[in-house]
């Protein structure tokens, strides 16, 4: 059975990449204590590491970083046309910094960061999960065809430029409520998005783009509402952007 990119994502997302320039925009996602996951009817399709893509964005006054988390496996439930399930694990000590692919120094400096008790304390807790609790439809008619990477414009400025705010990453004309239980560094939430999501035959695509405050989940590192002298920059925005795009095809679906 094959499937291309899978409603992972959501999630796990999280990064909170010691990073760079603004706090990111976005609808924020809806926190609130883990929910009940109950039983899910449907074909459950297997997701692989190189199916599914996840994106983050981290932000400081000074700059930023994105990149993605591996999936380490997967799966996700489909029935008469509608997600009924699904349950995505990433590991942690699998990050790529996208933006600094070529600095194959600094790359491996900043994901030994985060890695560290500092952040994900990857040693502790290697993986972050994301469990489907439900999809509630919004919009079905909306197409999701057009969204494309979340990382499309992010950029990093040239180094004589001004840093800039990000760009607004508002999704607009969600067609369903996603909500799930996110699990990073031993911490169960649960956090509700708004996402795009096509099903058709043989093929679902879904966009989401949304924003976390990664301290809910214990990620502390350079708390700015800690931060003595803001104007010293010596802080990382407590939000986290996270970006999902998926464009699945299955046989048999």
């Amino acid at each position: 059975m094959k499937i291309l990119k899978t409603l992972s994502a959501l999630f796990v997302a999280i990064i909170v990449a010691a990073a760079c320039t603004s706090n990111p925009k976005g609808d924020e996602a809806k926190v609130s204590e883990a929910e009940e996951v109950k039983e899910s009817e449907g074909m459950e399709i297997s997701v692989s590491s190189d199916e599914a893509d996840m994106e983050f964005v981290g932000t400081k006054p000074t700059g930023r970083h994105y990149g993605n988390i591996a999936l380490t496996n997967g799966s996700i439930k489909v029935k008469d046309g509608k997600v009924t399930g699904g349950k995505f694990v990433f590991d942690l000590n699998e990050i790529t910094i996208t933006d600094l692919k070529d600095d194959q120094e600094n790359h491996d400096k900043l994901v030994g960061h985060l890695k560290s008790d500092d952040f994900f304390d990857a040693e502790n807790y290697p993986q972050v999960t994301f469990e489907l609790v439900s999809v509630k439809s919004l919009n079905p008619e909306k197409s999701a065809e057009n969204y494309d990477s979340y990382q499309n414009d992010m950029e990093q400025p040239a180094e004589d430029e001004k840093i800039m705010e990000l760009p607004e990453f508002e999704l607009e004309g969600a067609t369903h409520e996603v909500t799930g239980n996110l699990t990073m560094r031993g911490k169960t939430l649960a956090i509700t998005v708004p996402a795009k999501i096509e099903i058709s035959e043989n093929n679902v695509k879904a966009f989401t783009n949304f924003s976390i405050d990664r301290t809910k989940w214990g990620l502390m590192y350079g708390d700015e509402s800690k931060a003595v002298d803001k104007a010293k920059d010596q802080f990382i925005y407590n939000k986290v952007g996270v970006g999902f795009n998926i464009n699945a095809t299955a046989e048999n679906m």
